[in-house]
C-alpha cells in the first residue's frame, strides 16, 4: 500500500490545496485501497495488485468527473504544473542531504583554517628567531591557501544537483517524510553545536584576561594564539551547522504551500515562504560564489571577535561591520545572477 499511496501523493502533487482536491484525493485513495484488498484475497501477488490499480486508476482526466473535480481544479492545477517538472526520489534526497553535510563540513574546516592561520605568526614571533619566523609566515599562507583549495573543491560538490534550483522540483511522499524526519531527528545535534559555537566564541576572551595579569610577555604571545583556535573552533560548528541546515529548508522549500504537496512538507508556512524567496530569488553565478557568499558573515564575525580580543579596541571595531555590509552587497551585486 506504500507504493499506492506515494503514487497518489504524486498524481495531487500540483493540485491546488482546497477542501474539494482534499475530499477527491480521500476518495480515490478509498477506491485503490478497495481494489487492492480485493485483488489481494483474490490471490494475486502484491506486485500485480499494485500494477493493476495504478492501470485502472492512476489518470486523473478520466477520474474527474467521478471525483467530482470541476474544471477550476484542473486549470489550477496546469498553471502550478510546468513541462520540464522533477519529481525528487527518496534516493536523490538522501544523496543531496549526505553531500550537503560533507560539503558543510569541508566549508567549516576551511573557514577555520583561515582563522587559525596567523597562529604560525604568532609562534614565531615568540621563538625570535629569524628563519623559524619566516617558515611561520610561509606556513600562515601555506594554511590559506589549503582553505581556499577546500572553498573550490566544496563548490563542485552540488554540480549534479545544479537542477534542483535551476528547474521546478517537487518531492515526493517517501522524500518528503525523510526530509521531514531527518530534519527533526537532526535538529537536537545542530542546536548543541550553535550553542558549543557561540560559547566558544564568547569564552575566547577568558585565556588574555587570565594571562594578561600575570604580565609576563610569552603569556600575551599564547593568549593571541589561545583566542584564535578557541574562537576558530566555534565559528567551525557554527558554519557547519548553518550550511547543513539549509540543505533542509532548500528541499521542503520545493513543494508549494499553496498545492496539496506542500501539506505533508511544510510545518511552518512562513519559514517556508522564507526559504522560498531565499532560494529561489538569490541564484549566484557559479557554486564558488555561492560557498564563498555563504561563509562571509561568519568569517567577519570572527574577525570581528579576533581583532576586538586582541586590540580592545571595541569603539573602533564596530566599523567593521559597516564595512563588511558595504562589501557584502558589492559581492552580491556581482556574483548574484
Amino acid at each position: 500500500m506504500e507504493t499506492i499511496k506515494s503514487y497518489l501523493e504524486t498524481m495531487f502533487a500540483n493540485m491546488p490545496d482546497t477542501p474539494e482536491v482534499i475530499r477527491a484525493k480521500s476518495e480515490l485513495f478509498g477506491m485503490m485501497e478497495d481494489k487492492y484488498n480485493e485483488l489481494i484475497s483474490e490471490g494475486k501477488s502484491e506486485n500485480e495488485a499494485v500494477g493493476t490499480v495504478i492501470s485502472e486508476f492512476g489518470n486523473l482526466d478520466e477520474l474527474a468527473d467521478t471525483l467530482g473535480l470541476n474544471a477550476n481544479s484542473h486549470e489550477d492545477s496546469s498553471k502550478t504544473a510546468t513541462p520540464d517538472k522533477r519529481i525528487l526520489t527518496l534516493d536523490e534526497t538522501r544523496h543531496y542531504i549526505r553531500t550537503c553535510s560533507k560539503r558543510s563540513l569541508l566549508i567549516a574546516l576551511g573557514v577555520m583554517l583561515c582563522i587559525i592561520s596567523p597562529i604560525f605568526p604568532i609562534i614565531g614571533d615568540m621563538v625570535d628567531i629569524l628563519i623559524v619566523e619566516n617558515i611561520m609566515i610561509s606556513l600562515m599562507f601555506v594554511t590559506i591557501a589549503v582553505a581556499v583549495a577546500m572553498f573550490i573543491f566544496a563548490s563542485t560538490f552540488l554540480k549534479d544537483y545544479a537542477y534542483i534550483m535551476k528547474h521546478t522540483c517537487v518531492l515526493d511522499y517517501q522524500a518528503s517524510q525523510y526530509v521531514q524526519n531527518e530534519k527533526e531527528r537532526m535538529k537536537p545535534v545542530y542546536s548543541i553545536c550553535l550553542t558549543i559555537g557561540v560559547l566558544l566564541c564568547i569564552v575566547c576572551v577568558i585565556p588574555p584576561i587570565i594571562m594578561d595579569s600575570f604580565n609576563i610577555g610569552i603569556l600575551e604571545d599564547i593568549s593571541g594564539a589561545l583566542v584564535l583556535a578557541i574562537c576558530s573552533a566555534g565559528v567551525m560548528l557554527i558554519v557547519f551547522q548553518a550550511n547543513a541546515a539549509a540543505s533542509y529548508r532548500r528541499l521542503l522549500s520545493l513543494n508549494g504551500i499553496t498545492t496539496t504537496s506542500g501539506i505533508y512538507t511544510n510545518t511552518d508556512t512562513d519559514t517556508n515562504i522564507n526559504s522560498s524567496k531565499d532560494y529561489k530569488n538569490f541564484e549566484y553565478i557559479n557554486p564558488t560564489a555561492a560557498s564563498v557568499m555563504s561563509v562571509f558573515w561568519p568569517t567577519v564575525s570572527c574577525l570581528y571577535l579576533c581583532i576586538s580580543f586582541l586590540t580592545f579596541e571595541w569603539h573602533v571595531t564596530w566599523i567593521i561591520w559597516l564595512v563588511a555590509a558595504l562589501i557584502y552587497n558589492v559581492l552580491k551585486s556581482f556574483l548574484c545572477k
